[in-house]
């Protein structure tokens, strides 16, 4: 089922006022819905479509396709940034000009405004008047918004829903070296196989892309230093063709949404992206045509629960001021924080008409950060932790190792116990590889073997450890401890 089948003859129905959300992955004819019939019925009774996009990259590919099919009288094209910038100006685009409103992507909302920190003045002018048009939001990732939507704003929107189908991802696998990729890179150049690389920092990305230039091409975003090391030839190409010729694409998250990329010799996607719904927007540039033979092999850099720990602390970091002014007065939080404003740029002082100053929360950037260290929490809450989250979000239950949810520490431990055939005796021995399992509850390692197993067991190794009778030196040891391999 596509879009337009989800939602029939009932955009017939919508009114001003109405607020829908289409959550729907990539392929599943989004744009294909608005360009075509949302067109067709909005042209019919002169009205006007204004389609918010989030990267210039997109806009550029979108402008060229609505040109040639002749659509430009109807709908404008229009990047949250700029409508932002004008906001600041007060030289806002009249929004009452538009019967239909198109948010795109409407996760740019909440992701965005990591790095970004206006994207609350664009979602609250759009909203602000959306009783007098059709606001439709759409996305593939959206459930932080949609929360903010209805706590914050007290908007129930009209859903339409289309569930993610990942079958086309016939393998999912996790790394925690990056020589792993880079090894894995020299046989995809061997074999002549293409591959998209999506990695979070820009400038690991290019140290990555530079030791295999001869066959790639790199892209990240024009504010990052490295965008001179862009060739602006080879990015116009892809955004034409929606393909690239090279082996390797090798990019920022600047390439997560809008553009498509069409390209049936394409089946190797590697992300080091610590977002999932980043991930996920990642994933989706793969256009699928023909989901009987077309197919990706998914490779993710695995985030350790230390790691996700590190992540929470970072947001709290970044939550502090904003989080002590919603504990307390203004007059507390002048004196708390005089002369030290917040590098995080939550909490702002904006000026007023009168030459004076108001302080104020950036409301969307807080709960933004307030939904991710929960999600950050019910992951490392998991058995699997991370690798477990990405693994049910792609619905790949079945498809991972028995072994897949263990550190790479422990699982070397027990697989060199279990080859070389140990077994440990004493109690020092006992304690030593326990340690070298370094399997924690409550954030200290556990030494019991009922314990061990039981967190084995939770973690679907195929390993135990079998404590039997022994001799060792002439001395019987009644729980010697050996490691065993259960059937999988």
């Amino acid at each position: 089922m596509n879009v337009t089948e989800c939602i029939q003859q009932d955009y017939l129905e919508w009114q001003r006022g109405d607020i829908i959300t289409i959550s729907a992955g990539t392929g599943k004819g989004k744009s294909h819905f608005i360009k075509n019939t949302l067109y067709d019925y909005a042209k019919s009774k002169g009205k006007r479509i204004l389609f918010f996009l989030h990267r210039t990259n997109t806009i550029e590919q979108f402008e060229a396709e609505i040109a040639a099919e002749g659509k430009s009288d109807v709908i404008e094209l229009i990047t949250y940034q700029s409508f932002e910038k004008a906001i600041i100006h007060q030289n806002q685009l009249d929004l009452w000009m538009y019967e239909f409103i198109i948010c795109d992507e409407y996760h740019y909302f909440g992701n965005d405004s990591l790095f970004n920190k206006y994207t609350d003045l664009s979602l609250n002018e759009i909203i602000k008047g959306a009783d007098e048009r059709v606001v439709v939001l759409m996305s593939a990732t959206n459930e932080f918004i949609k929360e903010y939507l209805h706590n914050r704003k007290l908007i129930t929107p009209k859903e339409y829903v289309l569930q993610s189908n990942y079958d086309y991802v016939r393998t999912l696998e996790f790394y925690e070296d990056d020589q792993l990729i880079i090894d894995g890179l020299k046989k995809r150049v061997a074999k002549g196989e293409k591959a998209l690389i999506f990695i979070e920092s820009a400038n690991d990305c290019y140290e990555l892309y530079k030791q295999f230039e001869e066959h790639s091409m790199f892209i990240c975003g024009k504010s990052h230093s490295k965008h001179k090391y862009v060739d602006e030839e080879k990015r116009k190409q892809l955004l034409k063709n929606q393909r690239f010729e090279e082996l390797f694409l090798f990019t920022t998250q600047t390439l997560d949404a809008g553009l498509n990329i069409i390209d049936d010799d394409l089946h190797f996607i590697i992300v080091d992206i610590s977002d999932p719904d980043v991930l996920v927007q990642c994933v989706g540039r793969k256009r699928i045509r023909d989901v009987e033979k077309d197919y990706v092999h998914l490779v993710v850099k695995n985030r350790s629960n230390g790691r996700l720990g590190h992540d929470k602390g970072n947001l709290t970091t970044r939550m502090k001021h904003a989080k002590f002014l919603d504990e307390h007065s203004q007059e507390e939080y002048d004196r708390v924080f005089y002369r030290e404003p917040d590098p995080y740029q939550l909490v702002y002082y904006e000026p007023l008409p009168n030459g004076l100053y108001k302080i104020g929360v950036n409301q969307l950037l807080c709960d933004s950060y307030k939904y991710k260290y929960k999600r950050l929490e019910s992951i490392q809450e998991m058995a699997g932790g991370y690798r477990q989250y990405i693994v049910e979000l792609f619905g790949k239950e079945g498809s991972v190792s028995m072994d897949a949810y263990l550190e790479p520490q422990t699982r070397s431990a027990l697989e060199e116990a279990h080859s070389q055939e140990l077994v440990f005796y004493s109690q020092k021995e006992k304690w030593a590889f326990a340690e070298k399992l370094n399997l924690k509850v409550n954030g200290r390692i556990i030494t019991s073997f009922r314990k061990i197993n039981e967190l084995l067991t939770i973690k679907e190794t195929s390993y135990r450890i079998f404590p039997h009778d022994a001799k060792k030196d002439g001395k019987r040891y009644k729980t010697a401890w050996r490691i065993i391999q259960m059937l999988k």
